[in-house]
């Protein structure tokens, strides 16, 4: 008989919606930052953040789940994921706490119902359903391959801006 699999989760916040991604996916939480907002971003993202000489896209979480807007603000919250295509940072309005789901919380999420199948599971804990997103999903691929394609921009930047100050 197999163990009951428990899955840790970091449950956030964004435009009155409860959240959450799979803390194996969560690098790091970090305080809002000046990032750097080169001119055409799309309008899914904030901008970049440089973490340890890293551009890290910055997602506007709201707009990616089509949500009301919010602007950040000093304490806006950047969590940052590791992907597939390397970390990317959400914004989000507040991390707030660890949860434990087990199979006995999961709620399955019927195909079709969430956009790019973002939301891999609802999950039941305290009476109230915490959707968990998929970090691989969240964005289009078309989304991904422009989010890239600025990525690379940046990086290079900040390339050329250590170079000089070397």
């Amino acid at each position: 008989m197999r163990a009951e699999q428990h899955n840790d989760l970091l449950v956030f916040h964004v435009a009155g919606q409860t959240c959450a991604v799979s803390l194996k996916h969560v690098r790091e939480i970090l305080p809002m930052a000046r990032l750097a907002q080169p001119p055409g971003l799309p309008s899914i993202m904030e901008g970049f953040l440089n973490l340890g000489g890293t551009a890290v896209s910055v997602m506007r979480t709201d707009r990616l789940l089509n949500l009301g807007e919010r602007a950040p603000g000093l304490y806006t919250p950047l969590v940052v994921l590791r992907t597939s295509d390397g970390p990317i940072a959400l914004l989000v309005d507040d991390a707030c706490e660890i949860v434990t789901d087990s199979p006995g919380t999961r709620l399955p999420v019927p195909e079709g119902q969430s956009f790019n199948g973002c939301a891999e599971a609802g999950v039941a804990l305290n009476g109230r359903t915490i959707h968990v997103l998929s970090p691989e999903r969240i964005l289009l691929e078309q989304e991904r391959r422009t989010v890239a394609e600025f990525q690379a921009m940046e990086q290079q930047r900040l390339r050329n801006l250590e170079a000089t100050a070397s």
